[in-house]
């Protein structure tokens, strides 16, 4: 695979999602909406609570503005796994993070990985994608955590490199990875929480304008990310 460079995400795609704006939407390009396409299909499938015409109307147009991307099935796969099995072993991941930090113990996420993360994350399906990524931000998270609790004035984060997120060529599915993730499981997943850990990754910053991106309202929600 070739590496590539996340796309910047654009001031005018940003306020149309935020908004609503399907129009502006639509005339962006498949490259301006590239950051926001896990919402923009999270909005096309998921059941609206809101029935009328009009938004009826605007789903086929988010439906018209992202046909032919072959980039959407892979979020589709995405939003097909088992999320009731992987909450239920993610909450096993934390409690078991929670009492052995970042030490080397058997996960509930994933098991045998052989070659390394990067290149089980290229071979695997989607559900184990999920659980790859999931457990790398959990270890990184478990390593922030005890550098905060045993820091002293002089110390530095330790927060070591990862072989996933430290890879420019995974990186675009591994931010779509996190950003269905946090919109699928919001009772586990803190979003101020994933933003902290993802400050001390490669591309963190970048990463991070995504998922926000993805997750406009969280900007203004007074418990959300404007309180990080």
């Amino acid at each position: 695979m070739e590496s590539v460079f996340m796309k910047q995400v654009q001031p005018h795609v940003f306020k149309a999602l935020k908004d609503v704006d399907i129009e502006t939407l639509m005339k962006s390009t498949s490259e301006e909406i590239r950051p926001i396409i896990p919402c923009l299909v999270r909005m096309a499938l998921l059941s609206p609570l809101d029935v009328t015409r009009y938004c009826a109307e605007a789903k086929k147009d988010i439906l018209t503005l992202l046909s032919g991307i072959d980039l959407v099935n892979f979020i589709v796969s995405l939003l097909s796994i088992e999320f009731h099995a992987l909450e239920v072993d993610l909450k096993k991941e934390q409690q078991m993070r929670q009492k052995s930090g970042s030490q080397n113990v058997e996960s509930f996420l994933i098991q045998n990985i052989v070659n390394g993360i990067a290149n089980d994350f290229e071979q695997s399906d989607s559900a184990r994608r999920v659980r790859l990524v999931l457990s790398e931000l959990l270890q990184m998270q478990a390593q922030l955590m005890e550098y905060n609790q045993n820091r002293t004035a002089n110390s530095e984060s330790t927060v070591k490199p990862s072989e996933l997120f430290d890879n420019d060529v995974y990186l675009e599915e591994v931010t779509d990875v996190i950003c269905i993730s946090l919109a699928e499981l919001p009772n586990l997943l803190n979003i101020c929480d994933i933003v902290e850990v993802l400050l001390y990754v490669n591309k963190g910053p970048t990463i991070i304008s995504w998922v926000v991106a993805n997750m406009p309202d969280t900007l203004q929600d007074e418990i959300g990310f404007s309180s990080c």
